[in-house]
């Protein structure tokens, strides 16, 4: 999409009110172009979102801490990702030089996760032990990070109180789109993950397996 790697830099946020390769360049005017290509029969992506929406919505929640990658053939799409009937962003985004501290900072105001890590409870079992948390997930410096913005009410994550962030390692495959819960369906065998939910998940092929990372009402988690 775009040959040259660009970095653009991101912004500290505070926690929404209500429900819920480093060194960054100047954004150039042909950028403001680049739109997040809709998905087939899922209307949370109808709405065209330019690169230089995305770009200020990244620095309304991670200010200088880290930056797009448009480098990616797709840096970033959007869709229903909370299933809350809000739109929600996830962009693929790099740490920027020095920002480790602040992205690993426990005052931080987003949430470092690795969704190959999250450990549900199995659905059929009544009864069952799950194993001790894993221990904190901490972003490093070539970490290629997915950062998913939850959204506000009707604008989505527009809305200057769009806040709610998560930054997730190990989560950037082949193929990445969003995908209605119901298309995520037919390629989930037991549909544990999928049932009875709204909204869409992110679609995508990783560690050579296809699957999705979903929201599990807490967290996000990869489901294969």
């Amino acid at each position: 999409m775009i040959a040259t790697a660009l970095s653009f830099a991101c912004s500290a946020a505070q926690q929404q009110p209500g429900p819920n390769s480093p060194g960054a360049a100047a954004v150039p005017q042909a950028t403001a172009q680049l739109t997040a290509t809709p998905q087939p029969n899922n209307p949370s992506n109808s709405t065209l979102a330019s690169l230089n929406d995305v770009q200020d919505a990244v620095t309304r929640v991670c200010v200088d801490a880290v930056a797009i990658d448009i480098n990616q053939s797709t840096p970033f799409i959007v869709g229903d990702f909370n299933g809350d009937g809000s739109e929600d962003l996830a962009v693929i985004v790099r740490p920027t030089k020095g920002a480790l501290p602040k992205l690993n900072s426990e005052y931080a105001n987003w949430i470092v996760e690795d969704p190959q890590k999250v450990v549900l409870p199995d659905p059929n079992k009544a009864v069952q032990r799950l194993p001790k948390p894993p221990p904190r997930v901490l972003v490093r410096a070539n970490d290629l990070l997915l950062l998913v913005l939850h959204g506000y009410q009707q604008s989505g994550w527009h809305h200057q109180y769009a806040r709610q962030t998560y930054l997730l390692r190990n989560a950037i495959g082949e193929n990445i789109r969003a995908q209605s819960f119901a298309e995520a369906a037919k390629i989930d065998g037991n549909k544990n993950a999928v049932k009875n939910r709204a909204g869409d998940v992110i679609g995508e092929k990783l560690t050579d397996h296809d699957g999705f990372l979903y929201w599990t009402n807490g967290r996000y988690a990869w489901w294969e």
